[in-house]
Parts: structure tokens; sequence; C-alpha cells
């Protein structure tokens, strides 16, 4: 006698992809900076908040003492440990929001946003320059401006594959 199967062992229900995420989208035109998160779902991109103030604190104390004089390595280094524990606490806020939907990720925060993936008409990539800083234009309706710090340029270049997986067509290299 053959055993009935469950109907729902047949066609189990599909797992849903977890989101391609990338981090320390900086808002430049703030004093204190936004930093973002940028979630990549199905059908939109989401910025979370997760930050504030800048990602690169210890470059910016050494470059603002002049580099390499003694009491910017100092500070700078102080800086640097401001940065690491920054970014800890950036991921932390990520994970804790990366299961929920998009809806559930803009009400967490009066500065979260979502910009559906067919509203934007253009993505400029530029950099990284002489600093590390990746500059990232969106259009969409409105133009939203930021920079990620201290990029390499296979960093800048995985940034742009993530772009174009999920707009193909629509990022501009500059």
């Amino acid at each position: 006698m053959m055993e009935k199967k469950h109907p729902s062992s047949d066609n189990p229900p599909p797992i849903p992809k977890p989101p391609t995420i990338l981090d320390g989208f900086v808002q430049p035109k703030f004093i204190f900076g936004r930093v973002f998160t940028c979630f990549f779902l199905h059908d939109c991109l989401v910025f979370v908040k997760t930050g504030s103030f800048s990602t690169d604190i210890g470059g910016n104390i050494r470059a603002a003492l002049g580099g390499a004089t003694s009491d910017a390595i100092l500070l700078g280094a102080l800086g640097s440990v401001l940065d690491q524990r920054n970014s800890e606490k950036r991921i932390n806020k990520a994970a804790a929001v990366a299961s929920w939907d998009a809806e559930q990720m803009v009400a967490a925060h009066k500065w979260n946003f979502r910009l559906a993936y067919n509203s934007i008409s253009v993505v400029k990539l530029k950099g990284p320059n002489f600093a590390g800083e990746l500059r990232i234009f969106i259009e969409a309706g409105n133009e939203y401006k930021f920079r990620l710090d201290k990029q390499s340029k296979q960093s800048a270049a995985y940034c742009e594959k993530v772009f174009n997986e999920f707009l193909p067509g629509k990022i501009i290299r500059r």
C-alpha cells in the first residue's frame, strides 16, 4: 500500500530571499550627517537610518589636525575607535530590521524611506576619489545624494555590481 503524502510536502512555501544590504550611506548635506543602511528588496530600495555623524571620524580628525602631527595621530586613533563602535551599532540596527517588510522598515524611523525600482530613472556613481569617497546620486523624482567613505576600487565595483543587479541599465559610472 502506498503512503499518502501530505499535500504541502509537494510544494513547500518558497523561502523569501534575504535582502542584499549595503551599509554606510552618508547624507552629507546635514550637519550631523545621517547614516543609512540600504536594503535591496525584491521591488524597492529601503534606506534605514542606522547612525549619525560620519563613518570616518578618525580620518576627519587627522585631516583637520594636519595629518602626521602627534596630536592628529593620537586623536585620529581615538576617532578610529569611535568609527568601529559606530559601525557595530549600525550593523546591530540593520540586523534588527533585516527580516521586516518595506513598510515596517520605513515606519521604524522618521528618516527612513523607500524608493520603488520603477521610480528610479538613473543612479550615478562617482569615485572613489583620492579620499576614498564613492558618491552616489539616485534620481527618482527627487535627487538623493549619498557618499560611502573609505571605499577601495574593489568595494566601489561591488557597489556598482549590486546596483546593476537590481537596476539594470540605470547605472552610470562617472
